[in-house]
């Protein structure tokens, strides 16, 4: 049992290796048509040579009491970390692997907590941003990484600047990096690819402001991850007021048509339906 353990916790360390380059974004207040509500994005560019995109999976748990509330993860099958997902306390994360970090990351390490593992431990036990903010400023971290949290009740996204050194939490006033091609937008967190990334966040940055006041799922779909190009494997759109997910997946092996999700069709998951489905009752053992 330790060493299939021991397995799988490697098999899952891979995010710790490769990282990806990704993009996300937290929209609320007046960035969006209706204020209260929050739009989340969360676009995976990772390989599309591999196997994943022949395996994309929805996975909802229904854990038993006293064990976290059910959530969503949006992975692969047998991916049992967490990249993507959604649960339903309304709150959804987004992720970064940081190739280009600045100084200000300090150092990274292998010895801690799989950031897959710490993703899924918000997903399935916290109830609130506050609670997940605890839980990341607390735990062992590892690699160098933007993470980002959305809560639908409160109407709050925070983006984490995350290394073995530093924690920092971020929202529309004290975003970082700070450079023109990274300007700050009220009430929008947001990053293209990368900590230290001009083009794709310059790009990101033009097409939220264009949307300004009407960030809708439509307009992401249409015209902010299109025209960025971002989220070549998968991508989610958290609609976190109504919980609602929006997906997308690269082209399967056997699939015909576009190659990338960011030029593919979305399929729209209403989540309360899924989180509210009544596990089958244990057939006990006899």
């Amino acid at each position: 049992m330790t060493f299939l353990f021991q397995k799988i916790l490697r098999i899952h360390m891979i995010g710790e290796l490769t990282k990806g380059d990704c993009s996300m974004f937290g929209a609320w207040g007046k960035s969006v048509p209706v204020e209260g509500s929050l739009l989340q994005l969360r676009a995976l560019d990772w390989s599309v040579d591999g196997p994943f995109k022949d395996f994309p999976q929805v996975t909802v748990y229904h854990p038993i009491e006293g064990n976290g509330h059910a959530f969503a993860n949006f992975g692969w099958t047998g991916w049992i970390g967490s990249i993507t997902g959604m649960s339903s306390r309304n709150m959804a994360i987004s992720e970064i692997g940081v190739t280009f970090p600045d100084d200000t990351f300090g150092k990274e390490s292998r010895f801690g907590v799989p950031f897959t593992y710490l993703l899924r431990d918000i997903l399935q036990f916290d109830n609130t941003i506050d609670d997940s903010i605890n839980r990341i400023a607390n735990s062992p971290r590892t690699c160098d990484l933007i993470l980002g949290v959305g809560d639908g009740k409160m109407g709050e996204f925070r983006g984490i600047q995350y290394s073995a050194s530093v924690a920092n939490f971020m929202d529309d006033v004290n975003m970082k990096p700070t450079a023109s091609w990274h300007p700050q937008i009220k009430d929008v967190v947001y990053w293209g690819m990368d900590w230290l990334c001009p083009a794709f966040s310059q790009t990101l940055s033009r097409q939220l402001t264009k949307h300004y006041g009407n960030i809708t799922v439509e307009n992401v779909i249409r015209d902010v991850t299109s025209i960025t190009q971002t989220g070549n494997l998968h991508i989610a759109i958290y609609d976190l007021t109504n919980s609602i997910a929006y997906l997308a997946n690269a082209k399967s092996t056997n699939q015909s048509g576009p190659l990338y999700a960011y030029e593919r069709s979305f399929v729209r998951l209403n989540m309360t339906e899924l989180f509210n489905v009544i596990p089958p009752e244990e057939t006990p053992i006899l």
